[in-house]
């Protein structure tokens, strides 16, 4: 039994730094609420034929997947298990019973792929299992805004000074993805999810003296096809302000706000 469990850790610890041979065709799938199901493409880029298993699960805060959970969701996911031949496709499909889920909110699931390639022939080589996980958010028919704009909707305030907190309120009903936040350059969060009507407060690093100038908040926000588009504002001292989309600048490959 104590060979047994230094091996899984070891397993575990390989496949974090392994690059599997299974893709997906998307970083995120968004579940739209107008049709039964969802949909996304598994791909084998191997030349050697794989087993691929799917399941999907509620998010949990450390990371780790149980099937327990997901058999309570009101989802089915197929195949399960499913072979991949070289270079081969599968399209695994996503499909909501019509009950059960929010509806006033925008619900976010993890769809896990582990790829258990076939055992090596060959002495002293070690097959791994790759585990990827992406987001799944099910967005329900009917809600309000345009998710496209539910980034620069966020609600920020706080003064950039020592030691002080910068809170953000998400008013919208979609969840925002917000990575690399900073302060005049300097970061204050390498990612952030925001949840539909939710509150969070982050801590602001402590910054030079600029003098009168105000101090600039930026940020990256991925869409819904796993792109990011960049945001810029100025800080507005104690009041509530929204950060719109950085504008083009043509002295520069950046932009400003």
């Amino acid at each position: 039994m104590k060979y047994a469990y230094l091996s899984g850790v070891l397993l575990t610890v390989i496949s974090g730094m392994a690059h599997g041979a299974v893709s997906l065709s998307g970083t995120r799938l968004i579940f739209d609420g107008r049709y039964n199901e969802a949909t996304i493409e598994v791909s084998n880029r191997s030349d050697a034929e794989t087993l691929i298993q799917a399941w999907l699960d509620a998010p949990r805060e450390d990371d780790q997947s149980g099937d327990t959970r997901a058999a309570d969701l009101p989802f089915a996911l197929t195949p399960h298990l499913v072979r991949l031949p070289a270079k081969g496709k599968q399209t695994l499909r996503l499909l909501y019973e019509g009950v059960g889920m929010p509806r006033d909110r925008e619900s976010m699931l993890h769809l896990y792929v582990l790829e258990i390639p076939r055992r090596s022939t060959a002495a002293q080589q070690l097959s791994i299992a790759i585990r990827q996980r992406i987001n799944v958010f099910y967005r329900p028919a009917g809600l309000t805004g345009d998710p496209a704009d539910a980034a620069q909707t966020l609600i920020w305030q706080g003064a950039p000074s020592p030691g002080a907190r910068l809170s953000v309120r998400n008013p919208t009903p979609y969840h925002v993805s917000l990575q690399d936040l900073r302060i005049n350059g300097v970061e204050v969060a390498d990612q952030r999810l925001l949840a539909p009507l939710s509150d969070a407060s982050l801590t602001l690093p402590v910054l030079g003296t600029k003098g009168s100038e105000p101090e600039i908040l930026s940020f990256k926000a991925m869409t819904d096809y796993g792109g990011q588009r960049d945001y810029c504002a100025p800080v507005q001292g104690g009041q509530p302000f929204n950060v719109p989309l950085r504008m083009p600048d043509s002295h520069s490959l950046i932009g400003k706000c």
